[in-house]
């Protein structure tokens, strides 16, 4: 009986190393999710381009913003990831719950900053260089923010496996 939990525990952590993988693979190769708030009993939806260092996820946004105004006052989101399909049988995506919070300035995240160039290089001077763009854009880029989103549980959607499967995993 020892035998067969102790099976059980190593293959259920086979799964969630392979399904981590996957994951972490999926939200490398996509650049937006669609993040949801809600204050009160009214959702917003906004999509923003986000770069994930494991499985936490940064995206770049002014406070001032209609979701980051709901973020001050209900920092629980739910957000999607996936590409556009054409075939129902091909959807792949990701389904997220957690908590945000913004985590300062471009000059306060050095390390995000790296990982968002490294994924978008056309917006280095958006973020290093903000003078080049002009002054407009330099006052613009002052007021932008990053905002960390700590995903406690994430569902990975794979319709090629058969139609509506998901595989869950919870984040401690």
């Amino acid at each position: 009986m020892i035998d067969q939990v102790c099976t059980k525990n190593k293959d259920q952590g086979m799964k969630n190393q392979q399904l981590e993988q996957k994951i972490c693979s999926y939200l490398e190769t996509c650049n937006t999710i669609s993040l949801a708030t809600t204050v009160g009993s009214i959702p917003h939806a906004a999509s923003v381009f986000y770069v994930n260092i494991g499985f936490n996820l940064y995206f770049l946004s002014n406070p001032k913003s209609r979701h980051g105004e709901n973020l001050l006052q209900n920092p629980t989101v739910s957000g999607t990831i996936n590409e556009d399909y054409s075939n129902w049988l091909q959807i792949k995506g990701i389904q997220l719950e957690g908590r945000v919070e913004c985590i300062g300035g471009i000059l306060k995240n050095a390390r995000v900053v790296k990982a968002y160039v490294k994924k978008f290089p056309n917006v280095a001077d958006f973020l290093i260089s903000p003078h080049k763009l002009g002054k407009k854009i330099a006052q613009k880029v002052s007021k932008v923010k990053f905002y960390q989103i700590w995903p406690v549980k994430i569902y990975f959607l794979d319709n090629s496996l058969g139609f509506g499967h998901k595989e869950e995993l919870e984040i401690l």
